[in-house]
């Protein structure tokens, strides 16, 4: 089962208790996939069981019991073919944009986007992207004007057979998630988020170390090639006497980092202190070698 079908079982086991909430989860349900020829309802959904549980619903609502058959392109989609007036009028007063639903209660603007959701919506899952998108049709506008209403900014992708209203933002997925009660979707994509950001922060963190690591590995090399030229040319011993026993100490122990190496100086001194030797004698070094060169 998908990431999204998981959220739409999870709806389908939470019964709404209310009358003016399940009124409101139908009304999203009709102005996502609702259709009416006029006083003839059709309502599209995806999969048998969520249109045998809206079918109960709308017996309920309507007191009408809706015919379902498969669609007449097949595959898993149901048609639900039912007599009302006051549904068909419902339809037609949204796609007007006059009306969303018919709100009774706190809980009822929930409850019609959760029946949007239902009807027409799917979530990836969140530990692979970052995506909840509506299937809305020929809705663009309308529903374009209700997400814009709820101060989450919808995006729009038209195809050659579907207009799609989606959003990608974590921030839009968790607000418009928890608004439609669906928790556990809206704590995984918290938790994705979280875990993608504590991944990137370490992947800083080893960036910034390794890159770190490396300058100071550069660094130590280039020291030892300068002190073995001089070395090699008979020209330590015009160090001062510091720097010389620092820079035989360095030819020692190569391998050594500077808290390592620091910590075998006689008299002992500390690391910022074994880097400011180290630089004088790089700086030397440049200076005793360049006019070693000029002679030779």
């Amino acid at each position: 089962m998908s990431f999204s079908q998981e959220q739409k079982a999870e709806i389908i086991s939470s019964p709404i208790k209310s009358a003016c909430c399940k009124t409101c989860f139908l009304q999203g349900i009709l102005a996502a996939k609702g259709k009416a020829d006029g006083r003839n309802v059709e309502i599209s959904l995806d999969k048998q069981k969520n249109a045998e549980f809206v079918a109960l619903l709308i017996e309920e609502i309507y007191s009408k019991k809706p015919l379902v058959s498969t669609a007449d392109n097949g595959g898993r989609r149901r048609l639900l073919s039912f007599d009302s007036p006051s549904a068909a009028k419902y339809i037609a007063s949204f796609l007007e944009g006059d009306k969303v639903y018919t709100k009774k209660c706190a809980q009822c603007g929930s409850n019609f986007l959760r029946g949007v959701f239902f009807a027409c919506g799917r979530i990836c899952d969140p530990n692979k992207q970052f995506l909840l998108e509506f299937s809305v049709q020929d809705r663009i506008e309308q529903f374009t004007a209700y997400f814009s209403g709820l101060e989450v900014e919808p995006r729009i992708a038209r195809k050659p057979n579907e207009n799609i209203i989606y959003f990608k933002r974590c921030e839009s997925l968790e607000d418009l998630l928890a608004l439609a009660g669906l928790n556990n979707a809206a704590f995984a994509v918290m938790n994705a988020r979280f875990n993608n950001d504590l991944r990137n922060n370490v992947n800083r963190i080893t960036n910034c170390t390794t890159g770190n690591i490396s300058r100071a590995v550069l660094a130590s090399m280039r020291q030892i090639v300068l002190i073995e030229e001089l070395k090699a040319k008979g020209l330590i011993s015009q160090l001062p006497d510091e720097l010389a026993d620092t820079a035989r100490l360095r030819l020692e122990h190569r391998d050594l980092s500077l808290s390592q190496l620091a910590a075998l100086t006689s008299p002992r001194i500390s690391k910022p202190g074994l880097s400011h030797r180290l630089k004088r004698i790089t700086e030397m070094a440049a200076e005793l070698l360049g006019g070693s060169r000029k002679e030779t």
